[in-house]
């Protein structure tokens, strides 16, 4: 198919936007504990890098970056280093997005896959090199930003993704936002959409972005810029519709999703933001999962627990008719489709893993502590309080 965008028209009243982009490996050097799947996965090689990668705006007086990561979860604690780090007297650390991608092929970053149960598997040599090549990736966006454009677009894609929990809810959409010179010229490109990055399953001891590696490398060919990926409304298990776990299928399942992205941005949306509307509430959830409450007083998992809550947050970013909401970890379909519902803009995206992972979040009324997502949930409360802080934030 053809990839070639349109020209969007500027407007000639419209507020100055800038942006910037940048892409930088986060590979681990050395042997490391794989997450995902269960205990002691050891890498042995790498396939393909895994990313960071950064798109920056600015709106008047108003600057926002995304960042990205290839990585199964960064906990608050570890997003708040690269943010405060990263702020500048133009550039607050609310105003930094950072999302994961829930990347099964990479390190593990939140310790629960180490060597056996209960030990953790984070390197924190790795993780500090992470921060700091994190920051490098947001600086060199930032040094990058020139005059731009915005456009939006979505689409319903077929065939890459189910739902192995509840088959008939899941949320097809797929939502590309593209950044663009004066001369059409791709700075930066976000597809957001829900799927785990887990085509390559359990077996698999390569160091891998999984199916999100074919999604970048086919829009940068066919567009030029940076893509990015968000995942959305991810959990309860939306995953992979793969005939085997390969490369192979991932590659399949990344360039479709690729393709489909590029076929919506052939009929974009103009966006003239005429600023950044950015918003972030403080939450606090209540902790019941005895598990996480148990590895976290091992110091396993390194997320600060207080009287039986963890003290999160959620976004609200509006970009004219585009709004974007953050989700401190996996909400199944049902709950993604009910934020949706809160939000009133003509382009609606999800950002999960945002700033945060809580493990799966779960609507209270299907809450069944039999199943697995339950084991992996803080608890029932979870849900309620993420909707009640979106409806804050969006009325």
């Amino acid at each position: 198919m053809s990839a070639q965008i349109m020209a969007v028209q500027e407007r000639a009243d419209s507020t100055e936007l800038e942006a910037g982009s940048s892409f930088i490996d986060i590979t681990p050097g050395r042997q490391v504990f794989i997450a995902g799947y269960g205990q002691n996965r050891l890498s042995k090689g790498v396939h393909d890098p895994i990313w960071a990668r950064c798109l920056f705006l600015r709106v008047g007086d108003r600057s926002l970056v995304f960042l990205s990561l290839d990585l199964i979860g960064l906990f608050l604690d570890d997003v708040d280093v690269i943010r405060k780090k990263a702020a500048t007297e133009d550039l607050h650390p609310q105003d930094l997005v950072v999302s994961c991608t829930h990347n099964h092929e990479g390190p593990d970053t939140l310790g629960l896959w180490g060597p056996t149960v209960g030990k953790s598997g984070v390197d924190s040599d790795y993780l500090d090199e992470l921060k700091e090549r994190a920051l490098s990736c947001i600086s060199t966006a930032m040094e990058s930003a020139r005059k731009a454009r915005l456009e939006v677009a979505s689409t319903s894609v077929q065939g890459v993704s189910r739902n192995a929990r509840d088959p008939d809810i899941l949320d097809r959409t797929l939502l590309a936002l593209r950044a663009s010179d004066n001369d059409n010229r791709t700075i930066g490109t976000i597809v957001n959409f829900a799927n785990h990055a887990e085509s390559l399953g359990s077996h698999n001891h390569l160091i891998s972005s999984d199916w999100p590696n074919y999604l970048y490398s086919t829009v940068e060919k066919e567009i030029g810029g940076v893509s990015l990926f968000q995942n959305a409304a991810l959990g309860g298990m939306v995953t992979p519709d793969v005939k085997a776990h390969s490369f192979e299928e991932a590659k399949r399942i990344g360039s479709a999703t690729a393709y489909a992205a590029l076929g919506a941005l052939r009929r974009p949306k103009a966006l003239w933001p005429e600023r950044i509307h950015h918003e972030m509430v403080e939450i606090e959830i209540p902790v019941t999962n005895e598990r996480f409450l148990r590895l976290a007083q091992l110091g396993t998992m390194e997320r600060k627990f207080s009287n039986g809550t963890v003290k999160t947050e959620v976004h609200l970013i509006k970009l004219g008719e585009l709004w974007l909401v953050t989700i401190p970890g996996e909400p199944l379909p049902k709950l993604g489709l009910q934020v949706k519902a809160l939000m009133s803009g003509s382009f609606k995206g999800l950002i999960g893993l945002g700033n945060d992972e809580l493990g799966y979040m779960i609507p209270k009324e299907d809450f069944d502590p039999s199943r697995y997502e339950e084991s992996m949930s803080l608890g029932p409360e979870t849900a309620p309080v993420i909707l009640r802080a979106v409806g804050d934030l969006a009325s």
